[in-house]
C-alpha cells in the first residue's frame, strides 16, 4: 500500500527557496512537489524541470484552482510571503513560509488570525530550531544533569547587513526581521516567552553596529540576546547554564560542548574537565545542518499526523513582537514590556 503523502505547491523559484529548500524534497518522502510557481515563466519552468513536479504556473489562484494541494510553501521577499500566504490560508490549504511572515508585524498577527480561524497548521522557516545541534542543546538541557535552566545567551554576529535606513520602514527593521530574528526565536524556543528587553546599540564607520538586549523571560532565567554587524565572519552560538551547575555551548549550530558538574569541577588544578563533545554526521549536508532539512520534514509530520509542531506563525509574529521591542527600547533607551497576545 502506498504511503501517503503531503501534496504541496511550491510558490517561488527564486535563490533562497531553489538552494536550501527544494533540494530536500528528494529525501523526504513524505512530501510530494505537484507544482512550481513563480511571476517569472522561466524559473518556474526550470525548477519542475530540475526537482520533479509535475507542473508549472505564474499565478497562484491557478495553481489553487485545478492543483489537488494540501498544503503550499511560499518563500520569498516579505510582502509576497503575506499576500501569498493569505492567499492560501483564505483556500484552508495547510501553510509554511519562509521568514519573516510579513513586512510588518500587524500584517503578521493578520495571517495568525486567519490561519487559527481556518483551523490550518503553520510553520515558520525559522529554520535554526530543527538544526540538529539545536535539537541535542534543548535535548540536553532536558536532562537532570543540566537541571533548571538560569542563563541563557543567545549571540547572532555578522559582517552585513549593516545597520541603515530602509525605505518605507524605520532604521534597523530590516535587519531585525531578516537576521537578528534567528537570535530571538532561538532564545524564545530555548528560555521560553520574552515579557520585555532593554537594549542599547553602538554603532561605529560605515553603519557597522553592535546590540546588547536583556531579555525577561517568563520562565524567571536570565539571559541575553546580542548582535553584531562589525565581525569579520557569521557566527551563531547558544551558552547555557543551569542549576545543576552545569555548562551548555553550540557554536555555528554544529560543534558543541557540555559540561556537567563532576568531582573534578572548580578552581582547584587537574588533569582535566570531563565534558561532552558532540558534532552533526560529516555526511548531512548544509540543508540538514542548518535545519532546512529538518524544519520540511516537520511540517509534512505535522500535516499527517493532524499535530501542530513548531514554529507556528505565531512563533513567527511573536518573534517580530520582540524585534519591534528591541528597537523601541533602543529608541526610548529603557526597559520595553512586550505585548502578550
Amino acid at each position: 500500500m502506498t504511503e501517503r503523502t503531503v501534496r504541496i505547491g511550491f510558490v517561488g523559484c527564486g535563490r533562497q527557496a531553489t538552494a536550501s529548500w527544494y533540494p530536500n524534497f528528494a529525501t523526504i518522502p513524505e512530501l510530494e512537489l505537484v507544482a512550481c510557481c513563480d511571476l517569472q515563466p522561466e524559473l518556474a519552468r526550470r525548477n519542475t524541470h530540475f526537482f520533479g513536479a509535475r507542473r508549472w504556473y505564474t499565478d497562484l489562484g491557478e495553481v489553487l484552482a485545478k492543483e489537488e494541494l494540501d498544503a503550499a510553501i511560499v518563500v520569498g521577499p516579505p510582502l509576497m510571503h503575506y499576500e501569498c500566504g493569505k492567499q492560501v490560508l483564505e483556500a484552508g490549504l495547510h501553510l509554511m513560509m519562509e521568514k519573516p511572515a510579513a513586512l510588518r508585524t500587524e500584517q503578521a498577527r493578520e495571517l495568525v488570525e486567519l490561519a487559527e480561524a481556518k483551523g490550518v497548521i503553520t510553520q515558520i522557516g525559522h529554520n535554526m530550531r530543527h538544526a540538529p545541534g539545536v535539537r541535542k542543546f534543548r535535548e540536553l538541557m532536558a536532562t537532570p544533569e543540566f537541571g533548571k535552566l538560569l542563563y541563557l545567551e543567545s549571540r547572532y554576529f555578522m559582517p552585513s547587513p549593516m545597520w541603515h535606513e530602509t525605505a518605507d520602514v524605520r532604521t534597523g527593521w530590516s535587519y531585525m526581521i531578516f537576521q537578528a530574528v534567528h537570535a530571538v526565536d532561538l532564545a524564545r524556543h530555548l528560555a521560553g516567552e520574552i515579557e520585555s528587553v532593554y537594549a542599547t546599540l553602538s554603532t561605529g564607520e560605515e553603519g557597522r553596529f553592535a546590540i546588547a538586549c536583556a531579555p525577561t523571560f517568563a520562565s524567571g532565567a536570565s539571559g541575553t540576546i546580542t548582535l553584531a554587524g562589525c565581525t569579520p565572519n557569521w557566527t551563531c552560538q547558544l551558552e547555557a547554564a543551569g542549576d545543576a551547575r552545569a555548562h551548555l555551548r553550540l557554536i555555528n549550530l554544529h560543534t558543541l560542548h557540555f559540561e556537567p558538574h563532576t568531582a573534578e569541577s572548580g578552581y582547584r588544578p587537574t588533569p582535566g574537565i570531563p565534558g561532552y563533545y558532540w558534532n552533526p554526521a560529516t555526511r548531512d549536508n548544509a540543508e540538514v545542518r542548518s535545519g532546512y532539512w529538518g524544519q520540511m520534514q516537520a511540517f509534512a509530520r505535522a500535516v499527517l499526523s493532524g499535530s501542530p509542531d513548531v514554529p507556528s506563525l505565531r512563533d513567527a509574529y511573536r518573534a517580530m513582537v520582540v524585534c519591534e521591542g528591541i528597537l523601541d527600547s533602543i529608541e526610548r533607551r529603557r526597559p520595553v514590556d512586550l505585548v502578550t497576545q
